[in-house]
């Protein structure tokens, strides 16, 4: 199965990649094919609104030349999507509300590609807004239809400087735990 772990971050190796490569790990240790993305390195725009991939429904957008059609198709062939993003003001950064909007958007107007697929997020956070920031990642994934597993607690944790993060026992724990549940989930769903 092929796991899409998309970096929100415009840090490619702060506490979301970490939080991240730690559910990773878990599935690549079990034969799982993992595709990583961060979308600080790839500059998808926002979504401009076009509609033109609602016309033409051919699976790509057409609102800008970028990486997004790459994206597209990544996503596409996702088994399991997951979504990391650190909270800024609050909420998910522009990079993953891009990614977000064009991606979701793409699919619900065409072959819903996104339904059924298996979602989880991750936010780390200096000190607060994460709760918010993780609703708003868990709202894309259920209005796309798919299926979003839980741990025993929200995937969230406390760190600012890169690395900071790994100190965070309990969020560590809580992703050790979401990845044994992915696992689990993706041999029901097979």
């Amino acid at each position: 199965m092929r796991v899409l772990s998309v970096n929100g971050s415009p840090r490619p190796q702060g506490n979301t990649h970490l939080m991240l490569q730690r559910i990773c790990g878990h599935l690549s240790k079990a034969g799982h094919e993992i595709d990583e993305v961060c979308l600080e390195e790839m500059g998808i725009a926002p979504c401009r609104a076009c509609m033109v991939c609602a016309e033409v429904k051919d699976g790509q957008c057409h609102g800008h030349d970028d990486a997004c059609n790459g994206l597209l198709d990544r996503s596409r062939a996702a088994d399991v999507i997951l979504l990391g993003s650190p909270v800024y003001f609050g909420s998910v950064t522009g990079q993953i509300k891009a990614y977000m909007d064009r991606v979701g958007f793409v699919s619900r107007v065409t072959d819903q590609f996104l339904a059924r697929k298996i979602g989880a997020a991750v936010v780390p956070a200096r000190r607060a807004g994460e709760l918010f920031t993780f609703a708003q990642l868990n709202m894309w994934f259920l209005i796309n239809g798919m299926v979003v597993p839980g741990s025993t607690y929200w995937n969230v944790g406390h760190g600012l400087r890169e690395g900071e993060i790994a100190g965070d026992q309990e969020a560590m724990v809580t992703l050790d735990e979401l990845a044994k549940n992915i696992l689990w989930l993706l041999e029901k769903l097979r």
